[in-house]
């Protein structure tokens, strides 16, 4: 088994019993859908994508997913390049971490901190993005328009990432918006 295999393996064992909100789909299908998009855009793309709800959603610590990498065969190098894009990608600012702030600060440095990621991490952040819209659009209709145009801004400032990709999310989002827009007239 390549290492690849062994990490989607053993990140789905991490995921196991999360599902997609209000759906029935294991949420590994999620996570496999980012990495598949990644894959070609960057280098380890596939693994970050797999792994870029882990530490958030998960008990999976930094080092122990580090520790993982390196188990299944991955170089040290390689290990610290894919944990530090998936740290990256992690939210910062949790109600947990900061209580005493209101939910649209925490949204607001959140987006401010992502711009600031690396051209890598905002690659496999598209793709999150990207296959997040579809979700919104089946089954969170009443946010979406908010939601697409908080999206839209953000894109439009984190730039340093796979330009093919970001245009692809952009069309993405101007599509949906198109709809939503045919639809209230």
């Amino acid at each position: 088994m390549i290492a690849a295999e062994k990490l989607a393996d053993w990140v789905g064992v991490k995921h196991s019993g999360q599902l997609i909100r209000r759906t029935k789909k294991p949420y590994v299908d999620h996570l496999i859908a980012v990495a598949e998009m990644a894959k070609p855009a960057v280098a380890f793309g596939y693994e970050i994508g797999l792994c870029h709800d882990l530490l958030e959603d998960t008990e999976v610590s930094e080092e122990e997913l580090r520790r993982a990498l390196i188990s299944f065969d991955y170089t040290i190098i390689d290990a610290d390049l894919i944990t530090t894009c998936v740290k990256e990608l992690t939210d910062v600012f949790t109600a947990a971490a900061y209580p005493d702030w209101s939910k649209p600060e925490r949204k607001a440095r959140e987006a401010e901190r992502l711009v600031s990621i690396s051209p890598t991490a905002q690659t496999v952040k598209y793709c999150d993005l990207t296959d997040n819209i579809d979700w919104v659009l089946k089954f969170d209709q009443k946010h979406a328009k908010k939601y697409l145009m908080k999206k839209k801004l953000l894109i439009g400032v984190m730039d340093k990432g796979d330009e093919g990709l970001r245009q692809r999310l952009m069309n993405v989002i101007n599509k949906a918006l198109d709809s939503i827009q045919k639809t209230l007239i």
